[in-house]
């Protein structure tokens, strides 16, 4: 391990020393590593594929044997696969023979599955089965004599998990889970997964922007009442009772909670509140109140992970890097296995807010699109808001020290030398 963080400093001093850190309380970042190219294949090196973990899917997406599921950490195509066997496995979607694509669809049920290029078949661990044509032909040709289908399985990931939530490293080396995400963090998602859950939908969208300026955007709650100001005058967000920011090394959890209820409101409903407009549709902002008057939690993993319950939309979003400039995102949309129709309809209707096409995350990307474009090289960031520290709050959401705790996490990662 020792040996790779040494490598890694190489690297960014040999090859990137025309960027310079300008400082080291990281409230200035240089604009060059959302567009520098050398930086983005770093960070795969490095970071999706270093020692960090990374939401891959939720166990009621393969909740029986066969079932599999396949995303990107980073731009390295993974399934999530539920093996024969009962395990849960990870594995690279690169066939070990000449590297073909093993599985082609987004999520299924295949116990055995077969690479088409050369018929290649594996299980549901990764393991190799089967190879067409191993010893030839009419005993001429075929793979010789020392050939061992156990030495050419699919590249396996460690695969560990809080509560439903299937999480992936590439690293073996990595902390275990519950030390990497820290105890506030897992305590939430065990609440939230408190009964068993169920897939509501998917969703997924492209912004033409750097995975870095999406992360920090859902870690920025200083943008909310300023861009999305419509949500104030159509009476759609509550003021909260109280508020509160964790921050566990480079990820953060933020929260509010809805003032108690009154002796003669409805305890299982969000209280319906007036504002300056009104929607054609009131529906779309009425819902019910899951875990009791939590109405937000937002949980950013590192790197590119959101596990977040704003009202009644509940999603996971994996944040996949494509290129310096675009970012595609990964919505899986769900909800309790036992809700009612009511309930369900609910979240359905609410992914309008915060879904690709949503009131807010419309919002969200027209404004990081405009940021992208508009970067040029030497430029910097400033990151100051509520100081300079990375502390934790349990009283108010005006601070960017969620956004200084990725890039400190990001510095450590990448092993970039502070001034």
């Amino acid at each position: 391990m020792e040996d790779y963080k040494r490598n890694s400093h190489t690297v960014w001093d040999c090859e990137y020393r025309h960027i310079s850190w300008p400082s080291s309380d990281h409230t200035l970042i240089p604009c060059d590593v959302y567009i520098d190219r050398q930086v983005f294949e770093q960070e795969q090196e490095l970071i999706f594929r270093g020692p960090t973990w990374h939401l891959s899917a939720l166990f009621a997406e393969i909740a029986n044997p066969g079932d599999f599921t396949s995303t990107y950490i980073g731009t390295t195509p993974v399934v999530l696969h539920h093996a024969h066997d009962d395990s849960i496995n990870a594995y690279v979607n690169r066939c070990a023979h000449r590297g073909s694509r093993v599985i082609g669809e987004l999520r299924g049920n295949n116990k055995f599955p077969i690479c088409p290029y050369h018929n290649w078949r594996y299980d549901g661990t990764g393991k190799l089965l089967g190879v067409a044509m191993e010893q030839g032909m009419q005993s001429k040709g075929g793979y010789p004599d020392g050939f061992s289908k156990d030495c050419h399985g699919l590249k396996t990931l460690r695969v560990e998990a809080v509560g439903d939530v299937i999480f992936a490293t590439f690293d073996s080396q990595a902390p275990p889970l519950h030390d990497y995400l820290g105890t506030v963090i897992v305590d939430r998602i065990e609440t939230i997964c408190q009964r068993p859950l169920q897939i509501v939908g998917y969703q997924r969208q492209t912004v033409p922007c750097n995975w870095k300026l999406f992360v920090e955007n859902n870690r920025d709650t200083y943008h909310g009442p300023q861009l999305h100001t419509f949500v104030g005058q159509f009476g759609i967000a509550m003021p909260a009772d109280r508020v509160s920011v964790d921050i566990h090394d480079a990820h953060a959890l933020l929260s509010s909670w809805l003032p108690p209820s009154g002796d003669k409101d409805d305890k299982n409903a969000y209280p319906v509140q007036k504002g300056k407009y009104e929607l054609e549709d009131p529906s779309i902002a009425q819902g019910f109140k899951a875990l009791g008057d939590l109405q937000l939690s937002v949980i950013s993993i590192y790197p590119g992970s959101l596990f977040t319950c704003i009202r009644n939309s509940w999603s996971c979003r994996r944040i996949i890097p494509t290129s310096p400039g675009t970012t595609d995102i990964e919505y899986t949309w769900f909800g309790y296995e036992d809700e009612s129709d009511f309930e369900r309809e609910c979240r359905k209707k609410q992914s309008n807010l915060l879904g690709p096409a949503g009131y807010i995350a419309l919002e969200d990307a027209e404004v990081l699109a405009m940021t992208q474009n508009a970067i040029s090289r030497g430029d910097t960031s400033y990151i100051e808001f509520g100081g300079t520290g990375i502390e934790s709050a349990s009283d108010h959401f005006n601070s960017e020290a969620t956004v200084r705790a990725f890039w400190k996490g990001y510095c450590e990662t990448m092993q970039i030398p502070l001034p």
